[in-house]
């Protein structure tokens, strides 16, 4: 057998595995770029590392899978690891695979020399350099192993001259074929634990089940409703467990936290008990804190870190896994689960949700200058189905459309910026590639647009038809009204932004781009682009003073009665 190159080890690895999509901008390592291409994989060039993580980390979340980004060495490395946050924080299974400056000449200063593992370890579950040709098929396996069992990023830095070399054959050894997919292991708690939330669970009056990113990422559905029919209580999810349930069901209650429907927050302000599913109820979740300090917790998830020892209990179990196991065991106990409920009051949540969904997207305006955000959600909302995919970026597009956006049916058909603003437009992009057959919209402001805009001219080369409409209000409206009516003080130099249009540069970038006013242009628009196929931008004139749903700010902003 003959010498192999490191480069098509690694390209053999990823073949063997399935891995065919590839994010990345290219900085050198042609070597790399020959493996994948004589085996198939399709390089996505971005045009910015930003851009491609995002897209990367949007791929990801639609398919569980291992999913890869480059960065060259130096600045390119760096630009990956700050972009990475977004899918640490939503546990998406992405893997930066990186090249670092020549193992032989690093300690003669040169040039672009950075510690690229210090840079990733805050961002990542496992970070790790193969610094001889002979270790990398292993630490390759070794961080897509990784990025499926947390899940979360990964990373694996390579010597750019190391890449080149070549290696006994005994290195490139088939990888194994065995997919590998997030979550790769769903561990169970014993029978006694699952008797002991049983025996918990039966003693609340008010139970509310609360489902997370974790059980969004466990992949758990039906279970949930089969769950809340045995213990006859009402479902609320995080905004990044949108998805677990359905809003059809009649014990869905919506999303919960700072960004929320009152009557969401109302419910778990009124429960005795709350089950928490994957979910480690954080800030945001939690609206500042205030919804899950005085009630009794029993707690579910994988991580350790993620448990709350002042709980009443604390379970160690893959969400979906353990929800079916308890889902068997109520069957048998089902009357003595649900003897002590307060049935009235569940009938009462189900009754004041269902109230607040009929008005939520009433789209009656009274300016005729401007779309008010809850229009441009309903006609979206119209204009797809239950498989479709939405894309949100996060602040006031999070909460208009995580609060908003009906939930039709469940699984991955409701993607959440994290919390890093701009990841929208390359991460809907992303989430195209991964389910070519599905229609994917993406919801962004205009300030979340700027950031990463330049990408639509990767939509248009690669030819990825997804749709992005702009909420364009001409300035950064969270920031404004927070001045406005918090602090009092107003510094429009600081939030407003020019009359850009959004359509004539989305045109300039090879895409297709219209500006709209109305629903009905709106709706037209979405429309054409579903015709079309090819990647569109819609700019959405929007109303400026409209407030989204931030519940944290109600005592002091004219909230709107959704």
């Amino acid at each position: 057998m003959t010498n192999t190159r490191v480069a098509d080890i690694i390209g053999q690895i990823l073949a063997d595995q399935g891995i065919d999509t590839f994010f990345m901008l290219t900085g050198g390592d042609p070597a790399l770029w020959t493996a994948f291409q004589q085996r198939g994989i399709r390089m996505i060039p971005c045009r910015s590392e930003q851009g491609a993580v995002y897209m990367a980390d949007g791929y990801a979340r639609i398919t569980g899978r291992p999913t890869f980004v480059y960065g060259q060495h130096g600045p390119g490395s760096a630009n990956v690891a700050a972009a990475l946050a977004d899918a640490y924080w939503a546990m998406s299974p992405v893997v930066s695979l990186t090249s670092s400056v020549p193992a032989a000449t690093r300690d003669r200063h040169e040039y672009q020399l950075l510690d690229q593992l210090a840079l990733h370890q805050p961002v990542t579950h496992w970070a790790g350099e193969a610094r001889q040709g002979d270790h990398v098929r292993r630490m390759l396996l070794r961080a897509m192993h990784e990025a499926v069992c947390a899940p979360g990023p990964t990373h694996l830095d390579v010597p750019r001259d190391v890449i080149g070399e070549t290696t006994g054959p005994e290195a490139a050894t088939a990888a194994p074929t065995t997919p590998l997919t997030a979550p790769m292991y769903r561990p169970l708690p014993s029978a006694d634990v699952i008797n002991s939330m049983v025996d918990a669970l039966a003693s609340s009056r008010r139970l509310v089940i609360l489902a997370g990113s974790g059980a969004r990422v466990s992949g758990v559905s039906h279970e949930i409703a089969e769950l809340a029919d045995l213990l006859q209580a009402p479902v609320v999810t995080s905004i990044g467990g949108k998805g677990t349930i359905a809003d059809s069901h009649r014990l869905s209650a919506g999303v919960v936290g700072r960004y929320a429907a009152p009557i969401s927050n109302r419910i778990v302000r009124e429960a005795d008990q709350v089950l928490v599913l994957g979910s480690r109820t954080g800030s945001v979740t939690s609206d500042s804190f205030t919804l899950f300090e005085d009630v009794s917790l029993i707690r579910v998830d994988t991580a350790t870190g993620s448990l709350d020892p002042a709980a009443d209990l604390n379970v160690l179990g893959d969400v979906k896994a353990t929800v079916a196991a308890l889902v068997e065991a109520l069957a048998a106990h089902a009357e003595r689960a649900t003897a002590l409920r307060d049935h009235t009051w569940v009938a009462e949540c189900a009754d004041a949700v269902a109230t607040w969904r009929a008005c939520s997207l009433n789209t009656a305006n009274t300016s005729t200058e401007h779309m008010h955000p809850r229009e441009v959600v309903s006609t979206i909302a119209a204009a797809l189905d239950g498989t479709d995919v939405v894309v949100a970026d996060t602040g006031y597009m999070a909460a208009w459309a995580g609060v908003l956006y009906p939930q039709r049916t469940t699984g991955a058909t409701f993607l959440r910026a994290a919390g890093s603003l701009g990841w929208a437009i390359p991460g809907a992009l992303g989430a195209q590639l991964a389910a070519p057959d599905r229609r994917v919209v993406c919801i962004t402001g205009d300030g979340g647009a700027g950031y990463n805009l330049t990408e639509l001219e990767t939509a248009a080369r690669v030819g990825i038809p997804a749709t992005i409409v702009v909420m364009n209000n001409g300035t950064l409206a969270f920031e404004y009204h927070l001045q406005k009516y918090v602090e009092g003080n107003i510094i429009p130099e600081i939030n407003d932004f020019g009359d850009v249009s959004y359509s004539d540069a989305a045109s300039a970038l090879g895409a297709r781009g219209v500006t709209v006013r109305t629903p009905a242009e709106l709706a037209h628009a979405l429309r054409e682009a579903d015709v079309s196929r090819a990647p569109t931008l819609i700019d959405a004139r929007i109303d400026p003073e409209a407030i989204a749903p931030v519940t944290s700010y109600a005592a002091r902003m004219p909230m709107p009665g959704v």
